[in-house]
């Protein structure tokens, strides 16, 4: 129907499962039946703005005046998360130059696991002796601002395993020793791999990176090896700070968390004992990005190696009697646990009959349009803030819904938010009933501009101008409005309305997530990966950044408005709601396809 694409609206969950197995019935002409074709959410989510030109390269990787504004505020923002653990330019110090700086004193060690210079970043790669606290325990309560607690029960834990019966010892011994043989064998491998140097080894890098040439515009670092990008964006100093950022935003497209975190602690561990003062600044630099790093995990990152890894090395910091950088660690670790089991909690479901609510069935006319916009944003903050950004740049190169869950969840509510809206539109048979619910969601739309929503925005924009709708006949002062609202999205210039709408817009604020898609996969498409040389091209990571930078900075700032029930209930979900067929047949009943419009 006039080119429409039939888009199937379930009340079901969207990730529609089917038996991959079947009864035979031992007939061979009877076929296993074929699974049902997966609904490409994201996809029609992103067809809001058609066809969409690839933007300039120059501009991508150009610093925008808007961000360069923004960098002394977001500056600022950085130096507080500093601020939160000042051990790393102040107490800390004191720590590595000497333990007799700190009061309390560090655990005794069982036999064989003095070894000075000795800090873990596998868990394989700890002493025999050394267990690390378990993953479950990790969960306990680290608000106590004296975290001597904690460390009298590593102390108390270590001497229960002294006390063990002699029998249990006797009876382990020969295990003992074979894995003792093991992890010398291992060591003496790392010390083999250690004699030749690299970029994690050395205190200057700049002469592994790839830097632009004289004249050219941009950031500065444009390539390099992995490890010695690592180590740059472990400097801690002003001149630094965007490529820290775009180096956080974007490392997971050529290195994982894992692998990351132990790089840094392997980095760690390489200078820490040094008493060289450059040295120690290096692996203060290095545990201060590590911190960063483990802040900035998604919930996907959290899987059992990465914390088995982080949590070893935290015991190895309380037995060292590094109890500030323990402390901080643990904190950030707890923070990411704590934020996964919400994530995981079940989810609150408001429907009318929950609220014992006995009249008759609520109308959109019989809520404030400011109230309405209000409980649509609320419901869009919700979802926008469980979007992981490893997930979009993740999505651009892949396009896998089912590895970017939050997302897909993200694009189905404003698929659903859309037909909703035009349902409830054409299910009135009175053109005067039509038209006020039309005027009804533009102004709901002019509400939501104002608190820079622009997700239901244009969820409600892509209803009202939908070809079912758009070719009924409308009062000119609805044809006008919508008009002046489509203008937003006037694909001219590659949308240059609705990206300085976004620059001006200052949080809280939730942008429409199709554009930043569509210009990730004109970046992941035209460049490279690696450059000519092998090292990978940093560019790219500039231009992936640009594009997430406001989407990042939106996500730190929530609205406050409070819930209303009534009004989410009455959404339920944004159903029922009719598909793309079934709204072409009643407005070809309501205007039949070159004929005059039913009377």
């Amino acid at each position: 129907h006039g080119g429409g694409s039939v888009v199937q609206l379930r009340k079901h969950n969207k990730f529609e499962k089917f038996e991959s197995h079947y009864i035979s019935s031992g007939s061979d002409d009877n076929p296993p039946p074929l699974p049902e074709k997966k609904k490409k959410h994201v996809h029609e989510y992103m067809k809001l703005f058609g066809q969409v030109s690839e933007p300039n390269p120059n501009e991508l990787l150009r610093h925008s005046v808007h961000q360069m504004h923004l960098v002394s505020a977001i500056e600022s923002n950085f130096h507080e998360h500093d601020h939160e653990h000042d051990f790393f330019h102040t107490s800390y110090p004191a720590i590595i130059d000497g333990m007799s700086h700190v009061s309390i004193q560090p655990p005794a060690l069982p036999p064989k696991t003095r070894r000075g210079t000795f800090v873990t970043h596998t868990r394989q790669s700890l002493p025999v002796a050394s267990k690390p606290l378990p993953v479950t325990n990790i969960a306990i309560n680290y608000t106590q601002q004296n975290s001597s607690v904690l460390d009298d029960n590593v102390c108390r834990k270590t001497m229960e395993e002294k006390d063990e019966p002699e029998e249990v010892i006797i009876k382990d011994q020969s295990l003992e020793i074979e894995r003792q043989k093991e992890l010398e064998l291992k060591e003496e491998e790392v010390e083999d791999e250690e004699e030749e140097e690299g970029p994690l080894d050395l205190l200057d890098v700049r002469e592994y990176l790839v830097l632009k040439k004289e004249g050219d515009e941009g950031p500065e670092v444009r390539g390099g090896p992995v490890d010695a990008l690592i180590v740059h964006a472990s400097k801690a100093n002003k001149n630094d700070f965007l490529y820290q950022e775009a180096f956080l935003t974007t490392y997971r497209t050529f290195i994982s968390p894992n692998e990351l975190v132990n790089k840094l602690l392997k980095r760690y561990n390489k200078f820490v004992s040094s008493p060289d003062v450059e040295r120690q600044k290096a692996a203060r630099n290095a545990f201060s990005l590590l911190v960063r790093v483990v802040d900035d995990l998604a919930i996907t990152d959290l899987n059992n190696d990465i914390l088995e890894t982080l949590t070893s090395f935290e015991y190895t910091l309380l037995c060292r009697g590094e109890l500030l950088l323990a402390r901080a660690l643990r904190r950030k670790i707890v923070e990411k646990l704590e934020a996964k089991k919400r994530y995981n909690a079940p989810k609150e479901n408001f429907t009318i009959a929950s609220l014992g609510v006995t009249t008759r069935p609520a109308s959109l006319l019989d809520f404030k349009s400011h109230e309405i916009a209000e409980q649509m944003t609320l419901l869009d903050a919700e979802l926008f803030l469980t979007m992981e950004i490893p997930e979009v740049l993740l999505w651009a190169s892949e396009q896998n819904e089912e590895r970017s869950p939050n997302l897909t969840t993200f694009t189905e509510h404003f698929n659903k938010m859309s037909y909703w809206a035009r349902t409830r539109i054409l299910d009135h048979d009175d053109s005067k009933d039509r038209e006020k619910y039309v005027m009804k969601f533009i102004k709901i739309m002019k509400h939501l501009r104002k608190i820079n929503n622009f997700n239901s925005y244009l969820a409600l924009l892509s209803a009202l101008d939908s070809a079912p709708i758009r070719r009924l006949e409308w009062q000119r002062t609805i044809t006008d409005g919508l008009k002046e609202y489509c203008a937003l999205i006037d694909s001219s210039s590659s949308f240059r309305a609705y990206r300085q709408a976004l620059s001006d817009s200052t949080p809280p604020c939730i942008p429409y997530i199709g554009l930043i898609l569509q210009d990730l996969t004109f970046v992941n498409i035209g460049n490279n990966e690696l450059m000519s040389d092998g090292n990978v091209n940093f560019s790219k990571r500039w231009q992936q950044f640009n594009i997430l930078d406001n989407m990042k900075r939106f996500k730190k700032c929530q609205y406050t408005f409070k819930k209303n029930e009534k009004i989410i209930a009455f959404f339920n979900n944004f159903e029922p709601s009719l598909n793309e067929e079934a709204l072409w047949s009643i407005s070809e009943k309501i205007k039949p396809r070159g004929g005059k419009k039913k009377s």
